[in-house]
């Protein structure tokens, strides 16, 4: 019973950190302001 429960907290930690590992790559490369300098935003009256 206690293989088991060591296992899945196992597992789901190494889950959230290839998560997160991922979130944080993908976060710095995409970067948002990029989006400003290739299409600006047209001006509205």
């Amino acid at each position: 019973m206690g293989l088991m429960f060591t296992t899945v907290i196992g597992y789901s930690v190494v889950l959230l950190l290839a998560a997160l590992f991922t979130m944080h790559f993908l976060g710095k490369a995409l970067d948002s302001s990029d989006a400003e300098k290739i299409d600006p935003k047209p001006e509205v009256k």
